[in-house]
């Protein structure tokens, strides 16, 4: 349904420039276009407040001309409406004025999207498209009722737009009303989805005092899909704007409970699912809203009645795209059994839109302003895309850079003060005198500065590599030593030359620290001397949450760091051994001398 609308990407559908709500009053005789001479059903004196009179031309029985009229300003579209070239309908209506009704033929006319409203729709079919890839393969690989109920819930709910779908079954109206029997059943089935996986992620379960809201689910599905078969009704005879506008507040509502179950089984979730349970909360709380409001502009005109006027389809298809977030922020929830922090790329997220915008804006605004330069200094062609056109991108590069820096310096300070303690923790280690004072500071100030949950070093010792202190997540009974034939998965990281996430599932010990404390990165500490390679098993962080990148970044650089000293250490362990044989070789040359004299 989706993968149409890439056609209005780089072509255009037609349109009748008219508006109509599901009660059959004309709300708009102008949209899509610019100029009331431009729209056909300005042009043949429609006005807003005129209404279609939807008896006369109700689709009984369906597959008669004033049918297939109908279905082409009502059937799934709504708003603004779309439709192949040249296509022509005969509406009656009843003229705002009292007057007699009055029958009058539209013939559509190519509408093509600006430039932002084709890049919008380009983002949200590519968008919409991902998602629906995701949820598959998250029922693919990992098949439950979870991952199923938000499988249902993305395949009816994405961000996709479906114009050019439905102009092209406005051709058989017994497509259009077959299809429309199908949306009231997706739609149920998406809501009832989207509480199914609410009730039993993380872990694919329901606890007992949910049982009851998990059996009413399919009630809850069916009561939808009842109420969107009815906000169809207005194709035969009877005007639906209310029930339209009340299946929306429904679907708010539902979205509302979704929130508050989830909030509310989050306080009863261990620390490490509670993080993956946030990332779920957070982007529901961002993709269901934006979501409904998109359709509320889209498909009803409850926006106009509340406020006076009606979106641009651009800003509409933007409130389409956050729904992705909902499902990419899922996804990672379900797949990774530890999560980084949910700040991580809302933060990141955030920054980048808002420089997008601050840097879009002006850039759009410098191209008109080049047109009036050029038109000022007729220059050859070939300089401004290759000399004028880099230098601006390379200036605008570096605004960007410069600003996502500063504001996660500013947002993100805790890093900051992580980051300052582990080099002060690598300028301790450089002075350290021994290979037990590097373990120690090596493990202690990784744990405190990230206040992770434990921590080992485990050296290479005789072939082995040998845990030889007891710190924080380690006790005497816990494993001391790993080895290439059972501890493979632990020491690959030694080959990547990287740090590497443990997976628990993939590497289960009854001699590993349990639950929080189980570790989820191993670490190397390479070195060209045998000796002074080691590896650093951490757990995740005290709240649950797991290591992310920048912080394996900042670890990598104090294993190098620790690598250094551990050759050091070693180095200057080997020279007083080298020195202490050669003593030993000059004491028995002196006494085997002096052996010879006294013979």
């Amino acid at each position: 349904m989706i993968v149409p609308g890439l056609q209005r990407v780089i072509d255009s559908l037609s349109s009748f420039g008219l508006s109509v709500d599901n009660d059959g009053i004309v709300t708009g005789v102008l949209a899509p276009f610019h100029y009331a001479a431009d729209s056909p059903a300005a042009a043949a004196g429609i006005v807003p407040g005129d209404r279609v009179d939807l008896k006369a031309m109700r689709c009984i029985p369906p597959g008669t001309p004033q049918c297939a009229s109908l279905v082409a300003v009502l059937g799934g579209l709504g708003g603004m409406q779309a439709a192949l070239s040249n296509r022509q309908i005969t509406l009656t209506l009843k003229p705002s004025s009292g007057a007699v009704p009055k029958t009058v033929e539209l013939q559509s006319v190519p509408a093509p999207l600006n430039p932002p409203e084709r890049v919008v729709l380009f983002l949200d079919t590519v968008v919409g498209i991902i998602v629906i890839i995701i949820a598959f393969w998250l029922v693919w690989t990992r098949p439950s009722l979870m991952t199923w109920g938000l499988f249902l819930y993305v395949v009816w709910i994405n961000p996709g737009q479906t114009f050019t779908y439905y102009a092209l079954l406005q051709r058989w109206p017994l497509a259009v009303l077959a299809q429309e029997f199908v949306e009231a059943l997706a739609q149920g089935a998406a809501f009832a989805g989207l509480a199914i996986f609410a009730l039993r992620f993380p872990n694919d379960r329901t606890e007992p005092r949910w049982q009851k809201v998990q059996w009413a689910v399919p009630l809850l599905g069916a009561a939808m899909s009842a109420l969107t078969l009815l906000c169809f009704a207005n194709l035969f005879g009877f005007p639906t704007e209310r029930i339209t506008e009340v299946s929306f507040l429904a679907g708010y509502a539902i979205d509302a409970a979704v929130l508050l179950i989830l909030l509310e089984r989050r306080r009863s979730l261990p620390p490490q699912e509670e993080q993956r349970m946030r990332w779920v909360i957070w982007g529901c709380a961002i993709g269901l809203p934006a979501f409904i409001l998109a359709e509320l502009c889209q498909s009803s005109d409850l926006i106009f009645h509340l406020f006076g006027f009606s979106p641009s389809q651009a800003f509409i298809g933007l409130l389409y795209l956050p729904n992705g977030v909902l499902v990419y922020f899922a996804s990672q929830a379900v797949w990774q059994r530890r999560v980084v922090s949910v700040s991580i790329p809302l933060r990141h997220g955030t920054t980048l839109v808002a420089l997008t915008l601050l840097i879009g804006v002006p850039i759009f605004q410098l191209e008109q302003k080049l047109d009036i330069v050029k038109e000022s200094f007729p220059l050859p062609a070939w300089i401004w895309p290759l000399l004028v056109a880099p230098v601006v991108l390379l200036l605008v590069n570096r605004l960007h850079e410069t600003a996502v820096e500063l504001v996660d310096r500013i947002f993100n300070r805790r890093f900051h003060s992580a980051k300052r303690q582990l080099n002060d923790a690598s300028e301790a280690i450089a002075q350290a005198e021994s290979l037990a004072e590097i373990d120690r500071v090596l493990v202690e100030s990784t744990v405190r500065a990230l206040c992770l949950s434990s921590g080992a070093v485990f050296r290479s010792e005789e072939n082995v590599f040998r845990r030889t202190q007891d710190t924080k997540g380690w006790n005497a009974s816990m494993k001391k030593e790993l080895r290439p034939e059972s501890d493979a998965i632990a020491l690959r990281c030694l080959q990547v030359g990287a740090p590497v996430r443990l997976n628990h599932d993939d590497w289960d010990s009854r001699e590993l620290p349990p639950g929080m404390d189980a570790p989820c990165l191993s670490v190397p500490v390479r070195s060209g001397i045998t000796e002074a390679t080691a590896v650093v098993l951490l757990g995740p962080h005290e709240t649950g949450n797991d290591i992310d990148a920048d912080e394996r970044e900042m670890l990598d650089r104090l294993a190098a760091r620790a690598a250094t000293s551990y050759e050091r250490v070693v180095t200057g362990m080997l020279r007083q051994e080298v020195a202490r044989l050669k003593a030993q070789v000059v004491e028995l040359q002196s006494g085997d001398r002096t052996a010879r004299a006294n013979s």
